[in-house]
């Protein structure tokens, strides 16, 4: 670099760090040319400097800036959108909004359950356009029904109404029955939509409407306990009236049962869930009760709820509740009990009914504990005895006070000391006997045999405010009494379907037949599943020989077996209408038996179950002989071999 170039950088640096230098600047150009363009590759020498242009020249020179534009452009778009909306505003447009439709509900706002309303609704357009395709949605609450088919459950209902001028109102007329519980409010839901002239978009508008159910058409009330311990057998009546000017129809009654609720039985039948009744109709002012019976385990201080509705029978399944008209709940607490009893037949505690038999005692023993942290004073207790099968002249006491004409056993303190004070936590037990009457000598005969032995305790607490408290506790046990099957049988010659071949008596090494028939008889319960069976000696010989003809008795040569399938033995089957089989049988004895009463037939068993119990029965007979005491011919002697 030589001097001259040094001294200009030298000057430039001067210029641009010095305050007092003016601001000069390169023009720029506007317009480019090729010349313009070119890139030198060397430092060149100017002869002549170039003039410095001023900047603020160049922008005095030239428009505005772009975002002068863009600012100026806003502000211009801003008033435009501001007239705009003035004129929408004060000159009315086509545009629709669903706050510019309003609906309104005429009708009663207290109704008769049961009882036809009917509403007024109507739709105003206050848009300056006209609303088209208007479809109104009326929701009603369950439990409504149609005016004209009170079966038909009536949940939505749609209805269109001509198309809405501006400022104009569309009206339709809703009817409708609306069930429900006494003083409950009911929710009607009201919808429209729209269309307008150019779109396809579909507009909506709700409101709601409420209704107070003045009375129902009928009313569901329960009657029970509220309070029991674990698996006490109560009852809950719940009673339905009708206050209805109309016949209602097809009524039907549904349980929901809580968590361990057993179903025993009822006073109508149900239907096969055990929870659900078929009513049918009710009269206007008529009355419908339902008894039920059963028991609920659970734990102390639980509260359970049973629900009860009613409502009437769908039309697609008869055993289903297609439109529900009222509701109710009713709780029970379980507690736990201040004196607990028990029952117990012959050792026997586990509370099921017990299966006791004819003419067999049964020791009953009743055991009691005092679960307070107080004594209970003056207890007794009462032991309430009942049934068919009950024999007054059969019970025995022990230190209990029979009182045979109220059909009672009463021990207290009299009777025994420990009931007078019993201290918390103490218990005790006392005991009688009693035995089931043999129904087949009744001049009635009654069949199902059963005896009820229902328990209760009760004495006096102390209570908190030291106030004297009565307190009790119960229990009960059922006992069925099984029937009586018995097979008996006889051996004959000269009588019976089949005549037979001498010698009598018997002799050996020559044939001779016999006529064995088995009889069945039962007492008070029907048995099912009837079965004899027995064997014949190997000396004995089977003949084929069977009357009646059709009946099922089977002999297996090989091991000698015989069977005889009976089935079904009705109730007090004996005498002339009694089971009966008769067969033919031949002996030839050997030399070695002569002298001896040789066996025709071996011992034979009966089987069966007692369809009320479901006690399996059983009867044995003992083998028969060449002995046929009961044929009018038999002389002594006929029934040993001779020689």
């Amino acid at each position: 670099m030589d001097q001259g170039d040094k001294s200009r950088i030298d000057e430039l640096k001067k210029s641009l760090y010095s305050r007092s230098t003016p601001d000069v600047r390169t023009k720029r150009r506007l317009h480019w040319t090729k010349d313009d363009t070119d890139v030198k590759t060397d430092w060149e020498h100017e002869e002549e400097p170039r003039e410095p242009v001023v900047l603020n020249k160049y922008y005095n020179d030239n428009s505005m800036s772009f975002f002068t534009k863009l600012l100026v452009g806003s502000i211009i778009f801003f008033v435009f959108a501001v007239g705009i909306g003035a004129l929408l505003l004060f000159k009315g447009s086509n545009l629709v909004s669903a706050n510019n439709i309003d609906i309104s509900i005429n009708g009663p706002v207290s109704v008769a359950g049961g009882e036809p309303v009917a509403f007024d609704v109507q739709v105003l357009n206050k848009n300056n356009i006209k609303l088209e395709t208007v479809d109104l949605a009326v929701e009603f609450p369950a439990g409504t029904t149609d005016v004209v088919d009170t079966t038909k459950e009536l949940k939505t209902l749609r209805e269109l109404i001509p198309d809405i001028e501006p400022g104009g109102t569309g009206t339709k007329n809703i009817q409708a029955i609306v069930y429900g519980e006494e003083n409950s409010k009911k929710i009607i839901k009201v919808s429209v939509e729209y269309r307008v002239k150019g779109s396809n978009a579909v507009f909506q508008k709700e409101k709601t409407f409420e209704v107070l159910i003045s009375s129902s058409p009928i009313t569901l009330s329960i009657e029970s306990i509220s309070e029991i311990t674990s698996n006490q057998q109560f009852e809950m009546t719940v009673v339905m009236t009708s206050n209805s000017q109309e016949v209602i129809k097809n009524l039907l009654l549904k349980a929901v049962y809580p968590f361990g609720f057993n179903f025993v039985s009822s006073n109508i039948k149900p239907l096969s869930d055990n929870s659900t009744w078929r009513i049918g109709d009710i009269p206007p002012g008529g009355k419908k009760t339902i008894t039920i019976t059963g028991n609920l385990e659970g734990q102390d201080d639980e509260i359970r709820a049973f629900r009860f509705v009613t409502g009437a029978q769908s039309t697609k399944n008869d055993k289903v509740i297609g439109t529900e008209y009222v509701a109710i709940s009713q709780e029970i607490g379980i507690k736990k009990p201040f004196i607990t009893v028990n029952i117990s037949l012959d050792d026997d505690a586990s509370g099921r009914d017990y299966i006791g038999a004819f003419n067999a005692p049964i020791k009953v023993d009743v055991a009691w504990f005092n679960n307070l942290d107080t004594p209970i004073l003056n207890g007794e207790i009462v032991a309430q005895l009942s049934g068919n099968a009950f024999d007054k002249s059969s019970v025995n006491p022990e230190q209990g006070l029979y009182k045979s004409a109220q059909n009672q056993i009463v021990w207290n303190s009299i009777t025994t000391p420990s009931l007078g004070d019993i201290p918390a936590g103490g218990e005790g037990r006392v005991s009688f006997t009693i035995t089931p009457k043999n129904l087949g000598t009744e001049a009635k005969p009654i069949t199902n045999p059963n005896l009820s032995v229902e328990v209760s305790v009760k004495g006096n607490r102390t209570s908190e405010n030291n106030v004297p408290e009565a307190i009790s506790s119960s229990a009960k046990r059922s006992v069925r009494v099984a029937s009586n099957i018995a097979l008996g049988g006889r051996v004959v010659r000269s009588t019976g379907p089949f005549p037979n071949l001498a010698p009598v008596p018997p002799k050996a090494e020559k044939e001779t037949t016999y006529t064995v028939i088995w009889t069945i008889d039962n007492t008070s319960s029907a048995a099912t599943g009837a079965e004899v069976r027995a064997s014949l000696p190997a000396h004995v010989k089977w003949m084929g020989k069977i009357d009646p003809a059709n009946e099922s008795l089977t002999y297996n040569a090989v091991d000698g077996q015989l069977v005889w399938k009976i089935g079904s033995v009705d109730t007090y089957s004996s005498s002339a209408n009694r089971k009966q089989v008769a067969f033919q049988v031949g002996l030839t004895p050997s030399v070695s038996q002569i002298g001896q009463v040789p066996v025709l037939v071996n011992s034979a068993v009966l089987t069966a179950q007692d369809s009320f119990t479901g006690k399996a029965l059983q009867s044995t007979l003992g083998s028969l002989t060449t002995r046929f005491s009961t044929d009018s011919t038999f002389k002594d002697g006929d029934e040993r071999v001779a020689q």
